[in-house]
């Protein structure tokens, strides 16, 4: 009865936006393979995008679409602040499985998910375009394979949002392949003994929940010259216990800006007994336009700082506040202000 229900509630959506995705195919479609290695057709102009994945929303904005966006996780302050235009859009909460029904609502033309089990299915079964950003299952296993599907990824956005997009997305990958370069060009030449143990952890605000092999803080740690800890675990985002940790015993500690702050945790007897926190190198990674650690488009930073912590002889030269003012002006077209960087370091929000 319940399965009824719900096809009859979806029958009448359907049919009050004009017939089974009658605006959804109103423009022309052309077919490309999306981040899943699927042959998809999409709109040639995609106008209403739903996006069910968070960093698919981000690569939206820093190409300059966020007007096309109608659903999407709750942009951050500083994503609300540089791109005004993603302030009032409907959003949606974790776990991001979308509902149909709202999607035919706002008449969007195209939905952008992570591929959890039945979701593409379930949108597709409602006449709406799809396309997966991103899929964990095929994470890069080296880090020339990593670097090759960042901007892949970087690369399909443009390519589905159109010619301006395009060329912002080349311009990114220029930026990327430049700092990139340089960064590797110190850290590749670090002996595996002289490269401090990296723990990561507070996705979620939970010091134990991390990222695991093969993830985006794996190959940035590597990138930066550190030794990511939590690779002994094949997942992409997944969770560690206390013991393995005390076992890991890090020299550096970076925990997820995202909802995360150091705390009581590091208090308790455990956590301040490890080498990191004696140290006092616990450091909370930056939030700005998205969570730096969260595969963002501010990525590129992200190597920045921490190579700066894991190696700060060998960056004292490296400036984070003019490398943050120059990456916004030239990648986002962004202006930002020295406060409005160290604030962003801070993991501060707008004045």
């Amino acid at each position: 009865m319940k399965c009824r229900t719900a096809s009859l509630a979806l029958a009448l959506a359907l049919s009050a936006l004009g017939g089974t995705g009658s605006p959804i195919r109103a423009q022309g479609t052309r077919i490309i393979t999306d981040m899943d290695s699927r042959k998809v057709e999409v709109p040639v102009t995609p106008k209403r995008i739903a996006c069910m994945h968070g960093v698919s929303s981000d690569r939206i904005t820093m190409l300059g679409k966020g007007d096309c966006l109608v659903l999407a996780m709750k942009p951050s302050p500083w994503a609300a602040k540089l791109y005004p235009e993603t302030r009032n859009l409907q959003t949606v909460q974790a776990p991001f499985t979308g509902n149909v029904e709202r999607m035919l609502s706002l008449k969007a033309d195209l939905v952008l998910y992570a591929p959890y089990p039945g979701e593409a299915e379930k949108y597709r079964a409602a006449g709406l375009h799809t396309a997966c950003g991103f899929s964990a299952q095929k994470r890069p296993r080296t880090l020339s394979d990593f670097l090759a599907d960042f901007k892949r990824q970087v690369r399909f956005f443009g390519d589905l949002l159109g010619p301006d997009a395009k060329a912002r997305s080349e311009n990114y990958c220029r930026y990327f392949d430049r700092k990139i370069g340089s960064i590797l060009a110190i850290t590749s030449k670090i002996p595996p003994g002289k490269r401090p143990s990296v723990y990561y952890g507070g996705m979620f605000g939970n010091p134990l929940a991390t990222q695991g092999k093969a993830s985006v803080m794996h190959w940035m740690t590597e990138i930066a010259g550190g030794r990511f800890l939590p690779q002994a675990i094949d997942a992409n985002f997944t969770a560690a216990n206390l013991e393995q940790v005390l076992s890991w015993n890090p020299d550096v500690i970076f925990l997820s800006g995202w909802g995360s702050t150091p705390g009581s945790t590091f208090k308790s007897p455990a956590w301040a007994a490890m080498r990191a926190t004696r140290s006092g190198r616990v450091h909370v990674l930056p939030t700005g336009v998205f969570a730096w650690d969260y595969a963002s488009g501010e990525s590129v930073l992200l190597a920045i700082y921490m190579a700066k912590q894991l190696h700060p002889e060998q960056f004292r030269n490296w400036n984070m506040v003019q490398e943050m003012r120059t990456f916004y002006s030239e990648v986002y077209g962004k202006t930002v202000s020295d406060k409005d960087a160290e604030r962003i370091l801070q993991c501060l929000p707008p004045l």
